[in-house]
């Protein structure tokens, strides 16, 4: 056999499958494109801008120094790729490369990053291709709240969608969204609810650009108002039958990449926080309180998130679920409470600082925030005494009530506690808590001070 005339038809078939194994494809809103329409060089890949029409452009080509990119009524961009400039929307001017276009048999192929900047699309790429997309909002999350006087749905966008439209249902009590300039990253989404005001909420995207939110309502609704703020559209709406059940907000603590303080054994704060709250949701279902949880499984959410998320749904109590630590003597236990410790000037720039007001123009909201929380904190203090009385009467080790100055109980407008159940580093806890013994414990303490609180059995 000639190894020396095989070798080089072997390293050929090498390269030639390791270009295929590496290469990436190119996707255009989720779709592969042919590679007879883009061409890869030095790194770089260029797509021929005429593909565009598959996303519904108008793309018009009058000579090698003029190309003109319009959707709709909403974007258009005259592009003069010698002179390396682009006029966006007949206003703003783009400084471009002129070695990201090419002009091949009278079509232009542009560099998908520059491509991306004049069509105002989406770019970015991955292990597995380069994507351009339409450049919408990405529907995060969606869900319904029952508050004292409303039903609230929230819906949240990574950035604020072109419009909406609202239409009453005609087979249903309820409403049909139509929101432009969005899609659902998952295609559809669906949530039931076990209750007899909101029955369900889905989602589904329409068209390319399009989602429509059905809101399927258990009772006959009066009215409705809108809300837009930032990427988030909330419809609050007023329905014919009352209800005046309290709201109580659970927020376990930490959460996923954030474990918490560690028991000697591994058991995460994370992981028992969580339980704690899902049993006390439970213990308390049908003691006509309304019960959220700021997370219902392992998620990292924000500390002022999830004192946005109690605002959200206008809840009447808050409380915060944690575990202490001491490893330099794991023979420490004991529970402790903490409320927020206030200050009126302190907190009014607190709350400027961190929802980004001004002390000056927005004066008066400043001082509504500041009034709501002034009056929480007494309120705040009263449940933390009911836990307190419900702790000595299980007898846990008590240690102390403490103001303190925790983000999750500065931002909620509403009374609120956070509560370090017990020492997690001290090995008798850790047991009492892997064995359930301590979560139902816990659980049956809080819902018990909760129903005490509203004067509830």
């Amino acid at each position: 056999m000639n190894y020396n005339k095989k070798l080089p038809l072997l390293i050929f078939l090498i390269i030639i499958f390791s270009i295929q194994l590496f290469s990436k494809d190119l996707f255009l809103q989720w779709k592969k494109v042919d590679r007879l329409n883009y061409i890869e060089e030095n790194g770089k890949i260029f797509l021929n801008v005429s593909y565009l029409k598959h996303l519904e452009y108008d793309v018009i080509s009058t000579s090698e120094n003029l190309l003109i990119i319009k959707f709709q009524d909403t974007w258009s961009a005259v592009v003069f790729p010698n002179a390396q400039i682009a006029i966006l929307n007949s206003s703003e001017s783009l400084t471009l490369d002129k070695n990201n276009f090419k002009y091949i048999n009278k079509n232009y192929y542009v560099e998908l990053s520059t491509l991306a900047q004049i069509a105002n699309l989406e770019y970015f790429t991955n292990s597995k291709g380069y994507y351009l997309n339409y450049n919408l909002a990405k529907l995060k999350s969606i869900d319904g709240f029952l508050m004292n006087e409303r039903l609230r749905v929230i819906m949240e966008f990574s950035m604020k969608p072109e419009k909406y439209e609202v239409y009453s249902l005609t087979s249903a009590p309820g409403y049909l969204i139509k929101i432009y300039g969005a899609e659902i990253p998952e295609v559809s989404f669906s949530k039931t609810y076990n209750n007899k005001f909101l029955k369900q909420i889905k989602a589904m995207q329409h068209s390319k650009k399009e989602i429509w939110v059905t809101i399927i309502l258990g009772a006959e609704a009066k009215k409705y108002t809108k809300i837009t703020e930032n990427g988030r559209i909330i419809l609050d709406i007023e329905l014919t039958e009352k209800f005046t059940a309290p709201i109580v907000v659970l927020d376990p603590g930490h959460g996923d990449f954030d474990p918490g303080a560690l028991g000697y054994l591994g058991t995460k704060e994370k992981d028992v926080a969580l339980k704690v709250a899902l049993k006390t949701q439970e213990l308390l279902k049908n003691k006509n309180i309304r019960v959220y949880l700021t997370r219902s499984y392992d998620k990292f959410v924000e500390l002022y998130n999830r004192a946005k998320f109690a605002n959200d749904v206008g809840a009447d109590l808050f409380v915060s679920i944690h575990l202490n630590s001491y490893l330099e003597n794991r023979s420490v236990r004991g529970s402790e409470i903490y409320y927020f410790s206030f200050s009126n000037d302190k907190y009014a720039r607190k709350i400027a600082r961190k929802e980004n007001l001004d002390m000056k123009k927005n004066k008066d909201i400043i001082e509504s925030r500041v009034i709501e929380k002034k009056n929480s904190i007494p309120e705040s203090k009263k449940f933390a005494e009911l836990l307190k009385k419900r702790i000595k009467e299980n007898n846990i080790p008590f240690r102390s009530i403490h103001a303190a100055e925790f983000a999750v109980l500065a931002y909620t407008k509403c009374p609120a506690v956070l509560f370090e159940l017990e020492f997690l580093s001290n090995p008798t806890v850790e047991i009492s808590f892997k064995s359930g013994v301590y979560i139902d414990l816990f659980a049956k303490i809080i819902s018990d001070s909760i129903l005490e609180y509203f004067g509830l059995k």
